[in-house]
């Protein structure tokens, strides 16, 4: 997802999913300088289905979790 569907989904707390997990929300949005120091990556935390443990994951390698009727 892009920069900006992160923070949506991060303000809405909707599940998403990494790696073939699902999470029941963003609790974080991260901001990190690169190691050359002239660009930023951004990660989410993501919070686990029983909320006790988290994952910081890429925000390009997070997915939102569609709907279930």
């Amino acid at each position: 997802m892009t920069v900006n569907e992160l923070k949506r989904a991060f303000l809405d707390e909707r599940p998403v999913a990494f790696g073939g997990i699902t999470y029941q929300k963003i609790t974080a949005v991260i901001y990190r300088k690169t190691p050359d120091g002239k660009g930023l990556h951004v990660q989410g935390e993501l919070l686990d289905r029983n909320g006790h443990a988290v994952a910081i994951a890429a925000a390009d390698r997070i997915n939102f979790v569609e709907a279930t009727p």
